[in-house]
């Protein structure tokens, strides 16, 4: 290509930018030799794209950078007048990136980047923002407070931008919420992209779910035979082992080995391509792994950690059967007794507030056993004194937050013993009850744990027959999964469960509630040999 030509290309195409200034990295000067399927992406600007993008991948595979060289030519070329944030899990991943990788890269390319780029005044600030060509690059964090109230909850560091691009980088990493809140900064532009990229941790979470909004694109090599292979949907199937002992994608139409050099991203959901664009992508397509020792590993996972080996080297999401429940676990608890509308108790009740209220009641019906009489969603609270009073209930525990002033007000009202759940990550083993504060405290992963239990492990637990709000409330029940990750003060696993998937989790929580409850002797164990039965018809029955 004429050397004018690409210069002038460079000005309006990030990928021609890269590649004629041959832009320096850590590890070399930038190329796509090998990595052909950076080009797309980097070239989005020269496309019919949206603007939305999210890339679900394995480690190593050169996405950063490439997300780094995209967002310094849009600053450099005036294409992101209005600035840039790029958002890193926490504030020390912030000073790290700028420290040792962004500064190292303006110092490799001074002619192509240094010249434009200006610390800000202030020492500190010049770590989290920088100024390029006369525009704003913000680097914060995208974890929030969490002692705010919630409506209210903003990382201080995102108020005041106004920005055309943001970066999410390792989204899985970063609060749930700061999507909401990061996104409102680009309000006043007319560019609005929104980049989100990340290894992915488990599924319905994070870079999964978002992949599933996108068109789910993936990379496909050409054969001389005429055949597409891709690599990620064909393994491991299409992973040999050549006469040199080394591994090799093989063609799915003639067997013989398919290289990188001829490729396209084919989207498996053209409909969604007008939303979002998404990538998924392993190390099987990476230029310095052996597709065979990825195989290897996959048959072998080091540790019987297969969960490492499908996140970090195939790019995919992973939960084991014992992390989550599945709505068919929870249907397995169903008896045949129709829901009650009423009961002699003693009974039991949790319900965790929302603008409405998901409330569960039962009973204890043996020493570690428990029935659910009712599940039920309601508009307010006077429905749920309703419903306390037609039970017989004699230990309710509700949740605190969102609205901690009605939930003290039912308290305050109620004629039965009431108290007002308040979660914690970091409270020790073990629930504490409070008749002074009228409060129980339990670490969040503890209950959820004993309620996973309740109904995975132990079968201690009945439902009523499947009818549509059971079956509401199993699919609550399996929204949310237990997943390891790193303690940001210690640097140490911790466990924790998060929302998973589209659905609300609501009932998941109620049903800790009734199990705070009704646990620990807070109720007698009810019905003795008396058969409870129905009191009214339940027309919405449908079999499951």
């Amino acid at each position: 290509m004429d050397t004018q030509i690409a210069k002038d290309m460079a000005v309006v195409d990030a990928a021609a930018w890269a590649d004629v200034n041959k832009i320096k990295l850590q590890d070399g000067v930038w190329s796509f030799d090998g990595r052909p399927y950076l080009i797309e992406p980097l070239q989005s600007q020269l496309r019919r794209a949206p603007k939305l993008f999210c890339v679900m991948k394995a480690t190593q595979l050169g996405f950063t950078e490439l997300m780094v060289v995209r967002i310094l030519w849009g600053l450099i070329h005036k294409y992101y007048k209005r600035g840039a944030l790029y958002l890193f899990p926490t504030r020390d991943d912030v000073g790290e990136f700028s420290k040792s990788r962004f500064g190292p890269l303006i110092q490799a390319n001074p002619t192509a980047i240094g010249q434009f780029v200006k610390d800000t005044q202030s020492k500190t600030d010049s770590v989290f923002l920088k100024r390029v060509n006369g525009s704003n690059l913000f680097m914060r964090s995208g974890n929030l407070p969490k002692r705010i109230e919630i409506d209210a909850r903003e990382a201080a560091g995102l108020r005041s931008i106004s920005v055309d691009v943001v970066v999410y980088d390792e989204y899985d990493l970063m609060d749930p919420d700061v999507r909401g809140k990061a996104s409102a900064r680009l309000d006043a532009s007319d560019v609005a992209e929104q980049y989100f990229i990340s290894n992915p941790t488990i599924p319905g979470f994070g870079i999964a779910l978002t992949y599933d909004e996108s068109d789910q694109r993936h990379w496909f090599r050409a054969c001389k035979c005429g055949e597409w292979t891709c690599a990620e949907l064909e393994f491991p199937n299409c992973v040999e082992l050549g006469s040199d002992h080394k591994g090799y994608i093989a063609c799915k139409g003639c067997g013989k080995p398919v290289g990188m050099d001829r490729g396209e991203w084919v989207p498996a959901r053209p409909e969604n391509s007008d939303h979002m664009w998404g990538y998924q992508l392993s190390q099987l397509s990476s230029p310095t792994k052996d597709p065979y020792d990825i195989l290897k590993l996959y048959n072998n996972p080091p540790e019987g950690n297969l969960g490492d080996v499908v996140r970090m080297k195939l790019g995919l999401p992973y939960i084991s059967a014992e992390d989550k429940l599945t709505v068919q676990q929870v249907l397995s608890c169903c008896g045949d007794g129709l829901q009650l509308n009423s009961h002699p108790g003693p009974c039991a009740m949790g319900v965790d507030q929302r603008r409405h209220k998901n409330v569960v009641i039962g009973i204890r019906s043996g020493r570690d056993r428990y029935k659910i009489l009712r599940v039920a969603r309601v508009t307010d609270w006077d429905d749920v004194m309703a419903l306390a009073k037609r039970f017989n209930v004699k230990s309710c525990v509700v949740d605190i937050r969102p609205y901690e002033d009605s939930a003290r007000q039912f308290q305050k009202s109620a004629k039965f013993k009431t108290w007002l759940c308040e979660y914690s990550e970091s409270t020790a083993v073990g629930t504490q009850y409070s008749d002074q504060t009228g409060l129980v405290k339990v670490n969040r992963t503890e209950i959820l744990d004993s309620t996973h239990r309740l109904v995975a492990s132990e079968k201690m637990l009945e439902l009523p027959k499947c009818t549509p709000e059971v079956k509401q409330f199993a699919v609550e029940c399996a929204a949310t999964a237990k997943v390891e990750e790193i303690n940001k003060r210690t640097r140490t696993p911790v466990f924790r469960y998060r929302k998973v998937g589209t659905n609300p989790d609501d009932y998941r929580h109620a049903l800790n509630y009734f199990y705070l409850a009704a646990s620990g002797g807070k109720i007698a164990v009810s019905g003795g040999r008396r058969k409870n039965r129905p009191t009214h018809a339940n027309n919405d029955y449908v079999r499951c």
